[in-house]
Parts: structure tokens; C-alpha cells; sequence
């Protein structure tokens, strides 16, 4: 499939994108393919329409489904009868020909960005080349103008993605003319070039654009995105993988030249302007989210959510006695539950870029049934419903957790020492020896194991562990709690394949604090709008920053922002040495604060730390029950983790390559 036709073809094309958007009108396509486009044109509501549609890769290549390449990081892992793309990426089997072999080329379509991307970028130039030719009804210059804007932005984004995936890629300025040949393909622009014409399309929307949107336009470009897509972009562009540390020096084009650039795609010499720059987008991005009224979700917008929907606190191991200090802990967690669930709607300001996941839609779906146990309710015929238990993180994203000490439980003398890691954290009283034929009951929670207690809010609100409340009306009303020790459960051994909690432990961030399963079959949960950008970050940027130019003032006092929310002593220059340096300590918070939400993934390349981090053997804790029931914990290798020297970026599609001498494979792909 030739990439710019490609390019031309899907702008000509009818498209059906998924559920992006709150307002219904934003299920409307533009019309099928005709001898012209006038009718994509014609009026007011015909534009918006074809605008819309140009939104449409934007939840497609979104990180949270199960299968998102993005999931393919060390913070959790599939059960291996999966064999779905995310493992392909964590066991190094992808290749050039992967488009031409995974599902017909559907899922690397998808997830892959080069060919989807650039579908999508040609619908924005087609928008753009017609919006002035067909001069529309009711439509005045300063629409046209905030239109222009919105499709600025919807180029740099999805430039960006691509860039982000691939590496250097092709910078697409104009609709192309559709009988171009394959000679006439672009080839890579230098990485920098392509930073700084992202950049400039995001400082010209920005320039249109409104600092926010009404409920009816949410998800909908803004000022306040652009920045602060900005300061992750420059961000970006000043992390080592692309300031002077490339560690394939010698990768240029053949054929192709950037202008300014010649041949070169990658600069190897280290800029620290780069950082500055990066710094100033920061600044800036935060600023104005803090001026549109964005800010950091609170224990009291969660508190005020839970009471419309009469949930109560959640049980924590260690908080059992009524107290200030243990309600406020537990409404701490119930509130990091909500942050990733409430929509703005809610009080949820903290989401500066949000879209509703069309698998989310209709109280089912992937992106929530491969995160939910196999087993949350036994129905009144007798079967169980649930989901697929297939979102385990690994021991490892466990272990990075804090502990209440604020500190990696490796390194809190104030912990367990890591010898009773696997010990009951309740040495009076054990479980009883529980029935088969049903779901557990609260019991099970007194074989909560040491390493799972006495840690920080985050972690109960989003992991999922043996002898924990997993939601407390998920039951038909009641509680669930997981017993990992019982296969006839939600228990699982080494010999299952699937839809198993394939490390002990399941994933339970996106899972709405309310969900109900009822024994008649009947579902409700609140279908979320995901996080795209959201407060955390801007301060987690700017930290980094921060640390990069040797300010540690600065970049302690933004990660202390996030601390303090998740209830965290704050940091100081004690806390920084030789196990934990300054950028150790940004960087672990990215880790923990952005569990899951698609960063890892980025994050361990851009630093160069992939080599390390996505070469390992993933572990998980195996739980067993013998006769006389004797409990025992242990840790056991999940799978390896393979890394190869190709895998910082995906290839490009070989069937794209084959047709441009100008289009150059990325490194080892070849």
C-alpha cells in the first residue's frame, strides 16, 4: 500500500471513527465518496461533520486497549495464549513484514501509526485545501479560522505519534496530488526539523485557539493542549535518545535531504538548549492550564463524586480502626480510583485532554473487560460473569510503588526487610479454608501478604492483590474480594493461559470505583474519558527539566507537587544519593504516577534505559494452598522480556519501503 496514495485514498474514502467526543453529533461521518466533495461542504454543520472525522485516528491510537503496543512495557503482562501485539513487541518478534502478516495488516494499521498516521494527516490536508475553495453556508472567517486551528493541531499530533513510533519520518505540509508516483515519495526529515514544524503548527493553533471548551466540545483542540502537547514534544526532543546520545550514528538517508540538514537525520553532538527549550514549554504549558482553571483532582471533588454515588471508603490493610488519619488515607485512595474514571463533568479538572474510549461505550468492551477479574459474579443460572484477568502487572511495576514511608520498598529501613516480603502481614488470624463453588469472601484478607501493606494510596487504588477489596458494589451489590490462592475464584496457577492474573496481581486503574455486576446478568459502570494529558504530567515535565539543568530547587519542588497529593513526605536534598539520585527519583515518579497511561513505553527509550529495563525476566508471586492449608507466597519468572538493538522505534511497513529509494528503514529492520 503506497504510502501517499494512501494518503490521498482515505481522504476520499468514508470513515466511521469511534465514540472520541460526549456530544452525539460527533458520530457523524462525511458522506460516502462522491464525484466532488461539495456536499462535505455545503453548510455550517456538513463542515463540522467532515472536521469531526479528521478527530478520528485520535482514540484509535490511543494506549490503553489491551493490544496497544503501549502495554508492551515492563509494567504488566498478558497471559501468553494472548499472543496479541503488545507481546509481540515484549518478546522482539515484530518485523518489517509484521504489517503484512498481523491480521491482514488490520493491527499494525492500528497500532503501528505510519500508514493509519498518515490516513489521517491527508483527511486534515483535504479539510484544509476545500474550507476556503467551497466557501460553506453559514460559515464565517473566524470559524474557518478556528477550524484551520483545530486542523493544525491534528496534524502536529498525529506528526508527532508517528515521529514518537518511528523515529524520522516524512513531514506532510499540503494535500498531494493524487497520481504522484513512487519516485515522488518523501523520504525522512532530520529529527529536529520535524520537531520544530510540529512546534510551529502547535504555536499557530495556540495563537486561534480557546483556552477550553464547553461540555458539548470536549476533546476538541485547545490552547491550553497545544501547549501543553508543546512541552511533551520539546521534552521529548531533549531526552538523550535525541540529544547526542543516537546510538546508531552512522543511520542518514541515502538519497533524501532535510533542508538544513542534508542528509543527516538524527544530531549527535549534546545541546543543553534543547533542555531550556523544553523548560520554557513547560513553564508555559503549566501556566496556562493553571489560567484555564485545571488542577490537581482532590480528595474533595472525589469525595463529593463518592456521595452521589453512595460509595463508601475502601479497606486498606493496616487502616482497619476508625480514625482521622486512616479515613483520610482510604479517601486518598478512593480518590486516585476516581481521578482516572471522573469525567469533567464530575469536578475532575485535572484532565486538560481527555476522549471517551469507544470500547468503553455501552458498559463493556476491551480496554475494561482485560483489566477486570475472570470471575465477579456468580449469576442466578449458575455462571460466572467477568472479565478477562488479563492485565497483570509484574512484580517489578509493584516493587517501584512507594511504600507510606514514601520511599521504594527496597529502600525503606522503616519497611519489611525484603526477607518477609512474602510473610502474612496478619499473623493472628489466618483465612478459613473457603468454599469452591462461589466468590470468597472478606476472609481472604487476612492473607494479605507484608509487601502489600503499609503502602502508598496509588498503589491500593490501582493494583489489584490477593485478599484485597477489588470494588466494593462490584458483586451484585457487594464487595468482591480476590482470593489468588483459589482457581475456582479468581485464583489462577502457571499452567493457565489466558484469563488468569497471570503475575498475582491484576490491574484495576480505569476500573470504575462504582461498577456493578448484578446477578442477572445486568453491567453499569461509568464509561470513562481517558487521560490524554492531564495535570500530573505538566508538573512531572517540568520536574525533569529541572533536573536536567542541574536545578534541584525547582525539580524538587514540582515532584514535590505530586507528592503531596498521593500523601507522600515531601523531598528534600537528604533524599538524594547514591541509590536514589535526582533523576532516579523523576524518573520513578513518571513510573508510578503515570502507571499504565502509555508513558513507560516512551519514557524508558527516550532515556536510553530500554535495554536494561525491557530486557528483563517479569516476575510474579505465586500463591498456593496445600491440603492442610498451609499458605505459601512465593516468586516465580513469569517470561523474558527480549531487547534488540531494533527496537527503539517500529519498523516502517517493508511494502512501503520497497517503492521509495528515498524511504529509508529504520535501523536493523532491514
Amino acid at each position: 500500500m503506497n504510502l501517499i496514495k494512501n494518503i490521498y485514498k482515505t481522504a476520499r474514502m468514508i470513515v466511521i471513527p469511534c465514540c472520541m467526543l460526549t456530544a452525539c453529533n460527533y458520530l457523524d461521518v462525511i458522506p460516502p465518496a462522491q464525484a466532488d466533495f461539495e456536499d462535505t461542504m455545503k453548510d455550517q454543520n456538513a463542515v463540522e461533520n467532515f472536521l469531526f472525522t479528521c478527530y478520528g485516528y485520535v482514540p484509535r491510537c490511543q494506549p490503553y486497549d489491551f493490544n496497544a503496543f503501549e502495554q508492551s512495557a515492563d509494567e504488566i503482562v498478558a497471559p501468553k495464549a494472548w499472543n496479541d501485539f503488545q507481546q509481540q513487541i515484549a518478546w522482539g518478534t515484530v518485523s518489517a513484514s509484521t504489517y503484512m502478516t498481523w491480521g491482514n495488516g488490520k493491527n499494525f494499521d492500528d497500532f503501528g501509526f505510519w500508514v493509519p498516521g498518515y490516513n489521517w494527516i491527508g483527511y486534515v490536508h483535504h479539510f484544509l485545501s476545500l474550507i476556503d475553495e467551497l466557501q460553506p453556508v453559514g460559515v464565517t472567517e473566524e470559524d474557518k479560522d478556528e477550524y484551520k486551528a483545530e486542523c493544525w493541531f491534528l496534524e502536529a499530533y498525529y506528526h508527532f505519534r508517528i515521529l514518537q513510533a518511528m523515529g524520522p519520518c516524512p513531514i506532510i505540509t499540503e494535500k498531494v496530488d493524487p497520481n504522484i508516483t513512487n519516485s515522488q515519495i518523501p523520504g525522512r526529515s532530520h529529527f529536529d526539523y520535524c520537531v520544530d514544524y510540529i512546534v510551529q503548527k502547535l504555536d499557530t493553533a495556540a495563537t486561534i485557539l480557546p483556552a477550553v471548551r464547553e461540555t458539548d466540545d470536549l476533546g476538541r483542540a485547545t490552547s491550553t493542549i497545544c501547549k501543553a502537547l508543546k512541552a511533551r514534544v520539546l521534552l521529548c526532543a531533549a531526552s538523550p535518545l535525541w540529544n547526542g546520545s543516537f546510538p546508531y550514528p552512522n543511520w542518514k538517508n541515502v538519497n533524501f535531504e532535510t533542508p538544513g540538514y542534508g542528509m543527516d537525520l538524527v544530531s549527535t553532538t549534546y545541546d543543553r538548549s534543547k533542555w531550556e527549550r523544553a523548560l520554557t514549554a513547560a513553564q508555559e504549558a503549566l501556566a496556562a492550564a493553571k489560567a484555564a482553571g485545571y488542577e490537581l483532582f482532590s480528595i474533595e471533588a472525589a469525595d463529593q463524586i463518592a456521595e452521589n454515588d453512595g460509595l463508601g471508603l475502601p479497606y486498606i490493610p493496616g487502616k482497619e480502626t476508625e480514625t482521622e488519619e486512616n479515613d483520610l488515607f482510604k479517601r486518598r485512595v478512593r480518590m486516585f480510583q476516581y481521578l482516572v474514571t471522573a469525567n469533567e463533568g464530575q469536578g475532575n479538572k485535572e484532565l486538560i485532554w481527555a476522549n471517551r474510549i469507544d470500547s468503553d461505550v455501552n458498559n463493556g468492551g476491551e480496554a475494561t473487560d482485560s483489566r477486570l477479574p475472570s470471575r465477579v459474579v456468580k449469576k442466578s443460572d449458575g455462571q460466572y460473569a467477568g472479565g478477562w484477568s488479563g492485565m497483570a502487572p509484574t512484580l517489578y511495576a509493584v516493587q517501584h510503588f512507594y511504600t507510606e514511608n514514601g520511599k521504594l520498598p527496597s529502600q525503606d529501613a522503616n519497611f519489611y526487610p525484603e526477607s518477609g516480603w512474602y510473610e502474612r502481614f496478619n499473623d493472628a488470624v489466618q483465612s478459613p479454608e473457603l468454599v469452591t463453588d462461589r466468590l470468597d469472601g472478606e476472609d481472604v484478607k487476612n492473607d494479605i501478604i507484608k509487601l502489600n501493606a503499609k503502602r502508598e494510596a496509588r498503589f491500593y487504588a490501582w493494583i489489584a492483590f490477593d485478599g484485597c477489596e477489588y470494588a466494593k458494589k462490584i458483586n451484585d451489590g457487594n464487595s468482591l474480594w480476590l482470593n489468588l490462592k483459589n482457581t475456582n475464584t479468581n485464583g489462577w496457577s502457571q499452567s493457565n493461559t489466558r484469563n488468569c492474573a497471570g503475575t498475582g496481581y491484576l490491574s484495576k486503574k480505569f476500573i470504575d470505583p462504582n461498577i456493578r455486576f448484578g446477578a442477572n446478568g445486568t453491567r453499569t459502570h461509568r464509561a470513562a474519558r481517558r487521560p490524554y494529558i492531564r495535570m500530573a504530567e505538566l508538573y512531572l515535565n517540568l520536574a525533569e527539566c529541572y533536573a536536567a539543568l542541574d536545578n534541584t530547587t525547582e525539580s524538587l519542588a514540582n515532584l514535590n507537587e505530586i507528592r503531596e497529593r498521593a500523601g507522600l513526605k515531601e523531598l528534600t536534598d537528604a533524599d538524594l544519593t547514591g541509590d536514589m539520585t535526582l533523576m532516579d527519583w523523576v524518573r520513578n515518579e513518571r513510573f508510578v504516577e503515570l502507571y499504565e497511561e502509555g508513558f513507560r513505553y516512551y519514557d524508558v527509550r527516550r532515556w536510553m534505559i530500554a535495554p536494561q529495563t525491557e530486557s528483563k525476566t517479569m516476575h510474579g508471586i505465586e500463591i498456593t494452598r496445600a491440603t492442610d492449608g498451609t499458605k505459601t507466597w512465593k516468586e516465580f519468572d513469569v517470561r523474558t522480556h527480549v531487547w534488540r538493538p531494533a527496537m527503539y522505534f517500529f519498523p516502517i511497513p517493508y511494502n512501503e519501503t520497497v517503492k521509495s529509494k528515498d524511504l529509508l528503514q529504520n535501523p536493523y529492520y532491514n
